[in-house]
């Protein structure tokens, strides 16, 4: 499988054998200019590198919490490195034809668009069930994400707000988020 992967696109720490897949737009800005970021190739059932960078944004650290939220659903109990081994994140840049071919080569059972431009790009039409999170510090403030099931029972969702922002949501309000993602089979 590792020889069918290819050029595997740059900040995008993952797994070949995704169980859930995590797409964005959005460029790094969580580097550490002290810190070489880890450009290894994909991992087969463990945690790549790249998911434990020490960024100063906390980023990667809200990455994995919500990876281990969505996969403990699934697989209760299981270990925060055992939820990364069966996770990828997808930085597709502007490449649109990018999440086509992750999605053909991991066959992943859960993807989740971390923004609006990765969500809109990848031409997907499911019938979505939205979710609403507060932002803590507007009252009147709300941020939209849904879930959703595609054809192909893949369960698809589009987040309320992307990692970096984990400032402008409570952890509880977006795990409410990731756990109301429908089962998937």
């Amino acid at each position: 499988m590792r020889r069918q992967v290819g050029a595997w696109p740059a900040y995008s720490p993952g797994t070949v054998n995704a169980w859930l897949l995590l797409v964005t737009t959005k460029p790094p800005t969580w580097r550490d200019p002290l810190v070489l970021w880890p450009e290894d190739s994909p991992t087969m059932g463990e945690p790549p590198h790249g998911f434990f960078y020490p960024d100063p944004l906390g980023f990667w650290t809200e990455v994995r919490r919500w990876a281990t939220v969505l996969v403990r659903r699934h697989w209760p109990g299981c270990s925060t490195s055992d939820a990364i081994s069966v996770t990828s994140l997808l930085h597709v840049g502007t490449d649109n034809e990018r999440l086509g071919w992750a999605r053909s080569l991991m066959q992943p059972r859960v993807l989740l668009f971390l923004d609006e431009p990765s969500w809109q790009a990848s031409g997907l039409e499911v019938r979505r069930q939205p979710h609403y999170v507060p932002d803590p510090h507007r009252p009147q403030q709300v941020y939209e994400g849904f879930w959703a099931v595609a054809d192909d029972a893949t369960v698809v969702g589009k987040s309320p707000q992307h990692p970096a922002m984990h400032n402008l949501y409570r952890t509880g309000d977006m795990d409410g988020f990731l756990a109301a993602a429908p089962s998937s089979r």
